[in-house]
């Protein structure tokens, strides 16, 4: 008696499986074993779903025959098309290997610009537009600002910032991500370079020792010229958040007051000279 094949709506509905077809659970994310739910879901458009991957997998030559179930056969043809590409190997058609199956590899100077690639670019810049990451109108044309739109796109929402758009990107831009708000601080950093917004977080530490050193109300602080407390403060940069880790007094998180992350930065600055003596006993 041969084993029933693997079933795709099994898979989709987390029923149990021959161990024979199922892939390790280590590597099925728990979003791949069930089914995006909404108000009109219905096994028939699971059923939709398994004839369009087949018919993406054959036009793209690695199915033979449309058999309209995810059989062995077809996860054969799926775990091909996942090597091709450099997805996980896992047989299972995850968000990633749709995103590979519908839109295409896109970056700047591609050799070839067929009409498919031109569209594929406008509906970038479409999503990137609406978004704020792209200010000009979409044009289907892979330009320099249409890279930086999307490293920028990439930088916000923690993937690498190649200014390439692989599956990962375009699974994150078809709707796998957060809400960002956008009147967020923190949404503007991530428009600059890390090594830029390194510069600015020390610029901002040294800002806030200094406030801390001339508004303090200890006559004692007062008595430092301008390039002595500068080097001091910059010395302090590099030592204080070390020290920030060990205190139960932690910085704000707040989204809408960023800045606060940064307040006892200021009271670094008051007690410059405590802070200073503490240090120099424990290296004498």
């Amino acid at each position: 008696m041969t084993k029933k094949p693997f079933s795709f709506l099994n898979l989709l509905f987390g029923l149990k499986q021959s161990r024979r077809y199922f892939p390790e659970e280590r590597q099925v994310c728990v979003f791949n074993k069930r089914p995006i739910l909404y108000r009109d879901f219905s096994p028939n458009s699971a059923q939709e779903s398994i004839n369009e991957l087949q018919e993406r997998l054959q036009a793209q030559g690695f199915l033979s025959t449309l058999s309209g179930k995810f059989d062995l056969e077809t996860e054969e043809a799926v775990i091909k098309f996942q090597k091709a590409n450099n997805l996980q190997v896992d047989g299972v058609v995850g968000p990633l290997s749709w995103a590979c199956l519908f839109y295409p590899r896109l970056y700047r100077n591609q050799k070839s610009m067929s009409p498919k690639l031109q569209n594929a670019i406008k509906e970038l810049q479409t999503i990137l537009n609406e978004e704020g990451f792209f200010k000009k109108e979409p044009d289907g044309y892979f330009s320099r600002e249409t890279e930086r739109g999307v490293k920028r796109f990439q930088r916000t929402y923690g993937l690498k910032d190649d200014g390439v758009v692989g599956a990962a990107t375009w699974a994150v831009l078809m709707g796998m991500r957060q809400k960002i708000d956008n009147k967020s601080f923190l949404q503007l950093v991530y428009f600059l370079s890390p090594q830029s917004w390194f510069f600015c977080e020390q610029l901002l530490m040294i800002s806030f020792i200094l406030l801390g050193i001339y508004c303090s109300p200890i006559p004692v602080a007062n008595e430092l010229k301008w390039n002595i407390a500068l080097a001091t403060a910059y010395g302090l940069t590099c030592i204080v958040p070390f020290l920030l880790e060990c205190l139960p007094l932690k910085p704000s998180k707040h989204s809408s007051l960023p800045l606060l992350e940064y307040a006892p930065y200021v009271l670094t600055g008051i007690f410059w000279k405590p802070i200073i003596g503490f240090l120099g006993t424990l290296f004498n």
